[in-house]
């Protein structure tokens, strides 16, 4: 990833006439964006020499032709284009003809008082489209793709060091996992634990726990390893936890059984000799949800795994059709998988 590399050169002042900046992780587009603004313009620039056009909301003529005028008291005009569908494999209508010969002349002569930037948050440009290969061949490319879980680990720890902060182990390992090894996330959350350790400088597990809630998702997932170990107290406890703060039984259900499918994918994968990477590749899931997802299923033989899904199923259906008390589908299927089944290799 070039990110880094090309964020210090805009922060040095080397600045190119059209950027592409590529990928789907927010936290990077954000930090990215707001050096492009930061370096290019002086404070009292932005408002006349900024440029912001959607283009599900404006045709892409617009923008071409705020870049080709001339900066209005300084030195640079900053055009930034969001949300480039014309240069995907998207199928869908665009509101707007975007004017691709207009386009493809700017690529080859840039004006040299503006710098154009494409914000495209996609895994990737449709490179069978002739405009799409021009502006990988003109632009600079600033990757923001989702960082690894290796990646997104390293980079919260510099964050966390460069605060002057440290971590306990402990702490860190349940903080990746509440934020689901996901960047954005993990940075939307440190400045809640930066406010309550300013004192002493440090980071607890107790903290993290306190100040990370749970997402639903999350809370399911503990649901059901509580229903694969059999542990009813805990789990139908967990339930009604959820009941309360309003969750609707059948949307609980729901994402149990796609979790569920998820675990059974990941161990027929794994049997067939599939790694890590290449399930997720194959699932097209984030690598920490199939990391958890291993660690998760191993413990069971496919076929407990597979009574446990169909059990939501039935469950979902009597749910759906208004089969007895809403409230007590749930407290049967856990009794029922208790009773038929015990934790195997």
């Amino acid at each position: 990833m070039n990110f880094s590399k090309e964020v210090a050169k805009l922060k040095n002042n080397e600045i190119a006439p059209i950027y592409l900046v590529l990928g789907t992780e927010s936290y990077l587009n954000r930090i990215v964006r707001d050096t492009f603004i930061h370096s290019i313009l002086k404070e009292d620039e932005v408002d006349l020499n900024l440029g912001i056009y959607d283009m599900e909301e404006v045709p892409l003529g617009t923008a071409l032709e705020d870049a080709e005028s001339i900066p209005f008291f300084g030195d640079r005009r900053l055009v930034i284009i969001d949300r480039p569908l014309f240069l995907t494999g998207d199928k869908s209508k665009p509101k707007f003809e975007h004017d691709m010969k207009w386009f493809e002349n700017y690529l080859n002569k840039p004006s040299e008082t503006a710098s154009l930037v494409i914000f495209a948050p996609y895994e990737k440009l449709d490179e069978r489209k002739k405009i799409s290969k021009l502006l990988k061949k003109k632009a600079v490319i600033i990757e923001t793709t989702i960082l690894s879980e290796k990646e997104m680990r390293s980079y919260v720890r510099k964050t966390i060091e460069n605060e002057d902060f440290t971590i306990s182990p402990e702490a860190f390992e349940l903080f990746v996992q509440l934020t689901d090894a996901k960047l954005t996330v993990a940075m939307s959350e440190l400045p809640k634990l930066f406010l309550f350790g300013q004192k002493t400088k440090y980071i607890t597990k107790d903290a993290v726990s306190e100040l990370i809630i749970k997402s639903l998702e999350q809370n399911i997932f503990s649901l059901n390893e509580y229903v694969l170990k059999k542990k009813v107290g805990p789990a139908l406890e967990l339930y009604h936890d959820l009941l309360l703060q309003k969750e609707d039984p059948i949307k609980i259900n729901a994402i149990m059984t796609a979790q569920f499918r998820l675990l059974l994918q990941v161990k027929i994968l794994e049997k067939k000799g599939y790694q890590q990477g290449d399930i997720a590749k194959i699932l097209k899931i984030h690598p920490y949800r199939i990391k958890l997802s291993i660690q998760h299923m191993r413990p069971f033989n496919k076929q407990v795994l597979a009574d446990a899904y169909n059990g939501l199923i039935d469950t979902e259906y009597r749910l759906k059709t208004g089969q007895g008390d809403r409230g007590m589908q749930f407290e049967l299927f856990v009794l029922q998988f208790a009773s038929n089944h015990l934790m195997t290799q």
